[in-house]
């Protein structure tokens, strides 16, 4: 099988280990990064749940990322666009040597998928060739998913639970993003972002993209007084 990613859109490029701040959840990125070397011998499956912008699909992009370097088969299925896509994709995925799921919580009222996601978990287990990582707002017992054996599938493996970044952290991610888009972000300009607009990270990410737009159009660093005129604050 050719390397192949499933993907609506294309993975992002800065969305890897090296750029995951991990803060108090490195246990989950070391184990990812030692299942896909080979250097432990948990389950097939691993499992991450945790709040929306805590980072699952960050991890779920920089495993894809990592098993494309060693020159692994890979592929990634985002529910997010559940609507343009068909059970059908997940047919002999079991070929695939890594395989992420991301955002298993929206087949709520899919049992089409559930069912297709249950086989294909079946599937790589009875092959045993494959690593398969899902990730989930809810721990699988929790998910809001009809398919009682489809939560009980998804509990034999290891299964680890995100937490949110503190606020050190989320001035940590919010520099480093800056910089690898070309922006230089000071130390005062992340603190004041933090203090003066939603501190979960994908607003604070929006916040930045604004600030990435305007800055290249009028040509401006960024300072506090032009973050002040761009938010209106």
């Amino acid at each position: 099988m050719s390397k192949q990613l499933f993907l609506p859109l294309q993975l992002p490029d800065d969305e890897v280990f090296d750029s995951f701040i991990a803060g108090a959840n490195q246990q989950v990125v070391s184990h990812l990064q030692d299942w896909l070397n080979g250097k432990n011998s948990t389950p097939f499956l691993t499992y991450i749940s945790g709040d929306s912008g805590t980072g699952k699909s960050h991890l779920q992009y920089s495993l894809c990322s990592e098993a494309a370097t060693l020159g692994l088969t890979c592929a990634y299925v985002g529910f997010k666009n559940l609507t343009d896509l068909h059970p059908d994709l997940l047919a002999d995925l079991e070929q695939v040597s890594v395989i992420c799921l991301d955002d298993v919580h929206l087949l709520e009222g899919h049992p089409q998928w559930q069912t297709a996601v249950f086989d294909l978990i079946n599937r790589v287990r009875e092959r045993g060739r494959s690593r398969l990582l899902v990730s989930g707002l809810q721990g699988p017992a929790q998910l809001p998913l009809a398919l009682a054996d489809l939560r009980s599938r998804l509990s034999w493996g290891v299964s680890f639970h995100l937490r949110p970044l503190d606020d050190e952290g989320r001035v940590e991610a919010l520099r480093g993003r800056a910089h690898r888009r070309g922006m230089g972000m000071p130390l005062e300009v992340a603190r004041f972002l933090l203090n003066h607009c939603h501190r979960d990270m994908p607003a604070l990410l929006a916040v930045l993209d604004r600030l990435d737009a305007t800055s290249l159009q009028e040509k401006h660093r960024l300072t506090i007084p032009f973050v002040k005129k761009v938010l209106g604050l």
